[in-house]
């Protein structure tokens, strides 16, 4: 079995294509690419297989959906465990995202509420476990950068 990181252009090239439009047809990158359509359909299987490609997404624009309000908070439990603590935060619908961190907080939480009274909820509700500090995102200046950076053919370094 290859190694997940043993890519070559060609794989490269179809993780480039499809992080920029997931819906691009085989047909589509098989032009680009100068492989076949099946050839294109058997490598993206592969690299599913192996765990390269997790799944398939649909990016929402939060703000339209009624959820304006992005934040980033780092989460330090009083006296729960790691396990408990994460236990917590995904009872909360909020919370986008979370991370298991290195330094003073345990957790890293990106959150989305639709106004400034969600976000003092839901402080309310982790003060009552520990300790918050948090960061309201003015604007995102960088969002879900593609690994694969259509042209770039080069493997990460080691």
């Amino acid at each position: 079995m290859r190694r997940t990181h043993d890519l070559d252009a060609k794989d490269r090239q179809i993780l480039g294509l499809l992080e920029t439009d997931a819906r691009r047809s085989n047909s589509d990158i098989a032009r680009i690419t100068n492989l076949s359509a099946p050839t294109v359909a058997e490598r993206i299987a592969r690299l599913r297989d192996i765990g390269v490609i997790r799944g398939f997404t649909t990016k929402i624009e939060a703000a339209k959906v009624g959820l304006p309000v992005s934040a980033i908070i780092e989460f330090r439990p009083h006296t729960m465990t790691d396990m408990e603590a994460i236990d917590l935060v995904t009872r909360f619908p909020q919370i986008r995202d979370c991370y298991r961190v290195t330094g003073n907080a345990l957790l890293v939480l990106h959150i989305r509420v639709p106004d400034n009274d969600g976000l003092k909820a839901l402080l309310a509700d982790l003060y009552k476990q520990g300790e918050t500090r948090t960061s309201v995102v003015l604007h995102t200046e960088i969002d879900r950068r593609p690994i694969f950076a259509l042209g770039d053919e080069q493997p990460p370094r080691e």
